[in-house]
């Protein structure tokens, strides 16, 4: 064997075994990500795993279904004003009214089309008015509707229907503090 002969070889082994592993790795730069599995969610947990470990940051709580057109269309409005606070101040989650039956193949691929980077959770309840009512009594059950918490866990503000940037950014202001 020649010494001089087998760096070069080894290169060319090197370069052989590598560039089919960087054309996958473009490749798959490229491919959609799995969406993320949706979490289910019981109505008497809503208080303890959507509120209770968020106190000190205000939260937002979004109520849609993929089924819903102003959901539709208000969600990039929630991204937009979400993205004016810093995460050490605001969380914002996502429930899903989707059904249990289409909701975990929907949902993520409603997110994952939108770009929409909250955590969804799917409300899993035989009856919805149980869910409504042990989220917010005073919630008639229409969407989109949205509870914005203060730092202490509280509700601040209900956003009933269709919203805006404008109306998303002012709501979560008021809770933050900010002027």
């Amino acid at each position: 064997m020649n010494p001089s002969r087998t760096p070069a070889r080894a290169r060319r082994t090197f370069a052989a075994f590598l560039v089919p592993l960087l054309l996958v790795a473009l490749l798959l730069e490229g491919a959609p990500a799995a969406a993320e599995p949706v979490k289910h969610l019981k109505p008497e947990d809503y208080r303890s795993r959507i509120v209770a470990g968020r106190k000190g940051r205000v939260l937002l709580v979004n109520f849609w279904a993929t089924w819903c057109e102003p959901c539709r269309e208000e969600m990039p409005h929630l991204v937009a004003a979400a993205k004016k606070f810093p995460a050490r101040d605001l969380a914002v989650v996502l429930v899903s009214l989707d059904s249990q039956k289409t909701g975990p193949a929907q949902v993520p691929k409603f997110l994952k089309e939108k770009k929409v980077p909250f955590v969804s959770w799917l409300a899993k309840t035989r009856d919805p008015q149980d869910f409504i009512d042990t989220v917010d009594p005073t919630w008639d059950g229409s969407l989109p509707y949205t509870l914005v918490y203060g730092r202490d866990g509280k509700i601040a503000t209900r956003l009933p229907g269709l919203q805006t940037e404008a109306s998303f950014t002012e709501a979560i202001r008021k809770a933050v503090g900010a002027k």
